[in-house]
């Protein structure tokens, strides 16, 4: 009998916690300056919903976690937060649009391949701007991202953009009927490579077709909408309604085709510099149709999902958390002897009355062994208790890192440790 925890998942141990909670930190200011609402929605979902046409797509649909209750309905686990974000605003007429809504560390399930960055359950946090079209609005989405990704630290960064109408615009231009399937393949490029893309694409497209996909995502916007004759591009409004500090981390990219079906035009992926391996850190686009799809009125919407997994790995890789997060206590009492212990226990809950998070042992260890658990844990600081400290009211406090020891009154360790 294996009790192995399921492929692709993890535990979180509290030195594991302590990052994700910071980052979790990092993001809600971000969101909440933005104006955004935070939703959750469950963490299943009617299969019907999830398998619905052109909204996740084929090949995203096969990785959906799935199972019948015990009424016999078919359901599976939330496979992204668009798709039910998309359902509330279809059945939920009361609600008043436009609304902007964020998600942080909401859980998600994908039964993939298991790679570095890459589980089958995994977190994400995001945006969503439903009721508003327009460039500004897909600008904004942009902005969010890269404020997002300066507030965690992360400075060399872009965000790649593209657009649905572009990429139809081009399928029209050389005869290909089903881009949808052509747009999959695309978005395996990064991954896969060119020479894998191409071998794919031949069983759909000739070899004309193929050169000339090629030869387009290379193109810069103004060659662009020469060959598609057109007087404008959408993704060229976008970047022209962002303000000029955030125009630096933005660049146009034909190549990037996004693999979910309801993108309906602008669609982004952001890449760190020196981390390209590890894919999209954060991603999204406009899915004007989706809402409609549900049974909803026609309603335009534009969103993020970013991709906090990879963006704790690349932190812990580059050693970017502060150096002051830690799990626990930040100050141990140790007691000296047995008659210490009562004073150990009322002082620690003094400390916790004041806000400071404190502990003492509760299991009986000596004097030593209580010092050498406080350092193995890296507690920063202890307390040391005996008979001359409880006479005198003032306790030996004891930097652990530093080594060094001062004799201080209760205020005076409070106003120290606050």
């Amino acid at each position: 009998m294996s009790f192995k925890r399921p492929k692709g998942t993890r535990d979180f141990l509290p030195e594991d916690m302590v990052k994700r909670r910071w980052l979790f930190d990092v993001g809600r200011p971000v969101f909440e300056r933005y104006g955004y609402g935070e939703i959750e929605t469950p963490a299943f979902e009617t299969l019907e919903l999830l398998t619905c046409k052109d909204s996740l797509g084929e090949d995203a649909v096969k990785d959906i976690y799935r199972f019948k209750d015990k009424a016999g309905r078919n359901l599976g686990l939330r496979f992204d937060p668009t798709t039910p974000i998309a359902r509330v605003i279809a059945t939920d007429r009361s609600i008043k649009l436009p609304v902007k809504w964020c998600y942080n560390f909401v859980r998600m399930w994908r039964y993939e391949d298991v790679a570095k960055g890459r589980y089958r359950e995994f977190y994400q946090a995001g945006v969503e701007i439903i009721g508003a079209e327009g460039p500004e609005a897909d600008a904004e989405i942009l902005m969010v991202v890269v404020d997002y990704m300066l507030a965690t630290g992360l400075k060399q960064f872009t965000l790649r953009i593209n657009s649905r109408k572009i990429l139809d615009a081009l399928a029209k231009k050389i005869g290909i009927n089903n881009s949808i399937d052509i747009f999959r393949i695309l978005d395996k490029l990064d991954k896969q490579g060119e020479k894998q893309v191409k071998i794919e694409l031949s069983e759909f497209l000739n070899d004309r077709q193929i050169k000339e996909i090629f030869s387009f995502v290379r193109m810069k916007p103004e060659q662009a909408r020469k060959y598609l004759n057109m007087s404008s591009l959408d993704v060229e409004d976008v970047v022209a309604a962002l303000p000029a500090k955030y125009k630096k981390y933005v660049k146009i990219d034909f190549s990037i085709a996004r693999g979910l079906d309801y993108y309906t035009g602008f669609i982004f992926e952001t890449l760190i510099k020196g981390q390209e391996s590890l894919g999209s850190v954060a991603s999204g686009g406009r899915y004007d149709n989706l809402i409609e799809k549900y049974g909803g009125q026609p309603t335009p919407a534009t969103g993020v999902g970013i991709g906090v997994e990879r963006i704790l790995e690349i932190l812990e890789t580059k050693k970017m958390f502060p150096k002051d997060l830690q799990p626990g206590p930040k100050v141990f009492i140790v007691p000296i002897n047995d008659k210490a212990k009562k004073e150990a226990f009322r002082l620690t809950q003094e400390l916790r009355s004041a806000g400071i998070s404190a502990d003492t042992d509760l299991t009986g260890k000596k004097f030593k062994k209580n010092l050498e658990y406080a350092d193995s844990q890296k507690i920063p600081y202890a307390i040391i208790i005996g008979e001359k400290e409880i006479k005198q009211k003032k306790y030996l406090l004891k930097d652990m890192a530093k080594r060094k020891e001062s004799r201080l009154s209760l205020s005076g360790i409070i106003n120290k440790l606050k």
